[in-house]
């Protein structure tokens, strides 16, 4: 088939707009197939190789099943960097990059270096941003998952970041020698009862990095919380992504563990979703 082609077969399957179904055929020519797109326009008689018409018409396969495009390629731009993703971590999103926005614009003018831990925090795409985009933080990644911290791992080699990779679950007590000046965290928040309501992609995404326990949608916070007291220097700070559904119940969790210097800030979309707690 030609280049031509097989854009048109793009647009006649996907049930989106013709802006959108061109971007994805681009996105697929240029990451999987490592054909320019440009082609498109200036020789749209090509002949697309075998091969890669297999790629696209599998890849278009996937996406009409709203498979996440993140996935097929394996990347996700986060910060300005091009972060490894698979179906083992979540794919990062945009109001991530606003906790970690937050977290740099606090220390801009920092002098000594700060020790900053990453929970539960998948692809290492937090840790890794803090990190690279500022020399001081020394940052430590960490997760539950064996298979997010591989990915963790081909992030940090891919980046040439200097973040350090543990494994840590926040349901054991943990206690280090090392003290912590920030934490930050975007844990698994979602709970089940919002399964109907949210987007058909994101149920590829591990149900371990999406969802809270049934019985407690804040138990994740609670953890957190009890983790800075044993490993957190005084004065330091929880940066956190948060449910906007469930504020109230994670105020009576600040006045349950008596923290009252707290700063609320909203998300692009004008939702509750970012917290500062200082210790």
């Amino acid at each position: 088939m030609t280049i031509i082609e097989l854009r048109n077969t793009f647009r006649d399957k996907l049930k989106f707009s013709t802006n959108e179904c061109d971007f994805l055929y681009k996105v697929i020519l240029k990451d999987l197939c490592e054909l320019d797109p440009i082609k498109i326009a200036l020789d749209p008689n090509f002949i697309v190789d075998k091969s890669s018409e297999k790629l696209i018409l599998t890849s278009l396969d996937r996406i009409s099943a709203n498979y996440p495009i993140d996935y097929i390629i394996n990347k996700k731009n986060f910060y300005g960097y091009d972060i490894y993703v698979n179906e083992d971590v979540l794919i990062p999103r945009p109001e991530t990059e606003e906790l970690v926005e937050w977290i740099l614009d606090d220390n801009i003018n920092i002098t000594k270096t700060k020790k900053v831990i990453d929970l539960c925090s998948g692809s290492g795409c937090i840790g890794i941003a803090i990190s690279k985009e500022n020399n001081y933080m020394d940052v430590t990644v960490s997760d539950i998952s064996e298979k997010a911290l591989e990915v963790c791992n081909k992030n940090k080699i891919n980046l040439d970041s200097s973040i350090n990779v543990i494994k840590l679950d926040l349901n054991s007590k943990y206690s280090s020698q090392i003290k912590y000046d920030i934490i930050v965290s975007n844990p698994p928040y979602l709970s089940f009862s919002e399964l109907d309501s949210i987007g058909e992609n994101v149920k590829f995404e591990p149900d371990i990095a999406l969802f809270a326990p049934r019985n407690n949608p804040l138990h994740f916070y609670e953890k957190i919380f009890e983790f800075a007291l044993d490993n957190l220097n005084k004065k330091g700070q929880v940066y956190l992504e948060i449910n906007p559904i469930y504020i109230e119940d994670f105020k009576q969790l600040l006045s349950r563990f008596k923290l009252n210097d707290v700063n609320f800030r909203d998300d692009f979309r004008a939702k509750k979703r970012l917290v500062k707690v200082s210790f």
